[in-house]
C-alpha cells in the first residue's frame, strides 16, 4: 500500500534528519580528510571531471577541478548548502529542508509500482564479495568499497553523497538520485568509502559507461587548508543571487 502524500514526506524526512544527525555526530569526533573523484566517461583515459572535497570541521567542500568554475559548501549543522561561482563572483543558499521537501515530492508524485521502479525507488543493494550494487529499469551501479580508519570518515563521506545527490534533482540534472542515495546509505552504515563506482546505462543497442575513481587520503594539506581560508573570502564577498539565476 502507498502511503499518503504528507506521511510519505514525514517517513523521508525522519530518516534524513538521523542521518545528518549521525553525521554532526561524526564530524565532531573525525579528523579532517580529502576524497578526490575523477569521472571518466565510456573509455576514455582522460578523466571529464575532478573534483576534490574537502571534510573539514562540521563542513564539507567540493571543488571542481578541470572548469574550476565552482565550488559547492555543504553545511549540515546550519542545514544549508551554498554554491559559489567564482567567475560571476556569487553564492546561492539553499536550505536543506527544501532539498529534502523537493525529494520527498518526487517520491510522492511516482504513485504506481511501475513509476517507483522506472525512477529507482523500490531498487535494493545486493552485496557480493566486496562489491555492492544496485539497478532499476536501463541502469545499474556497481562500486568497489575501501575501509577508513574511522567508520565516522564513512558516514560523513555518505552524508556529502546524499546531499550531493538531492542538489542534483534540484538542479534537475543527471538520473533520478534514488537508487544511488539508497546504495550509498547502505555503503555507509558498513563503514565502507566507495572506491570505484561504474554507472553503466543502456539506451537500446547503445551501452554508456561513466567511471568515477575515489582517492582517500585522511589528513589535510597546506594546499587544502589554502583553497578553505580562499572560500571563506569568497562567502564573505560574494553577492547572493537566488538559484534561478545561477548558471551551474
Amino acid at each position: 500500500m502507498l502511503q499518503p502524500p504528507q506521511c510519505r514526506y514525514t517517513t523521508v524526512r525522519i530518516v534524513m534528519m538521523m542521518f545528518l544527525g549521525m553525521s554532526s555526530i561524526a564530524s565532531a569526533q573525525t579528523a579532517d580528510f580529502r576524497i578526490t573523484t575523477e569521472i571518466y566517461e565510456n573509455w576514455s583515459s582522460n578523466p571529464s571531471a575532478k573534483h576534490l572535497i574537502l571534510f573539514a570541521g562540521n563542513l564539507t567542500y567540493d571543488l571542481a577541478e578541470i572548469e574550476g568554475r565552482y565550488a559547492t559548501v555543504y553545511d549540515p549543522d546550519r542545514k544549508r548548502v551554498i554554491l559559489l561561482d567564482r567567475h560571476a563572483k556569487t553564492r546561492t543558499t539553499i536550505d536543506t529542508e527544501d532539498m529534502i521537501r523537493i525529494t520527498a515530492q518526487a517520491r510522492a508524485a511516482a504513485e504506481t509500482r511501475e513509476q517507483q521502479e522506472r525512477l529507482g525507488i523500490l531498487a535494493t543493494p545486493e552485496l557480493e564479495s566486496d562489491r555492492y550494487r544496485i539497478s532499476y529499469g536501463d541502469a545499474r551501479y556497481e562500486t568497489t568499497v575501501q575501509t577508513p580508519a574511522d567508520i565516522a570518515m564513512a558516514i560523513r563521506y555518505g552524508q556529502f553523497v546524499d546531499l550531493a545527490s538531492r542538489l542534483n534533482l534540484v538542479h534537475r540534472r543527471g538520473l533520478p538520485p534514488f537508487a544511488r542515495m539508497t546504495l550509498s546509505q547502505r555503503v555507509a552504515s558498513d563503514g565502507k568509502i566507495p572506491k570505484e563506482t561504474t554507472l553503466t546505462i543502456r539506451r537500446g543497442v547503445k551501452v554508456d559507461r561513466f567511471r568515477s575513481q575515489h582517492e582517500l587520503i585522511a589528513s589535510l594539506s597546506q594546499q587544502d587548508k589554502k583553497r578553505i581560508e580562499e572560500i571563506g573570502g569568497m562567502l564573505a564577498l560574494y553577492s547572493e543571487v537566488p538559484l534561478s539565476e545561477t548558471s551551474e
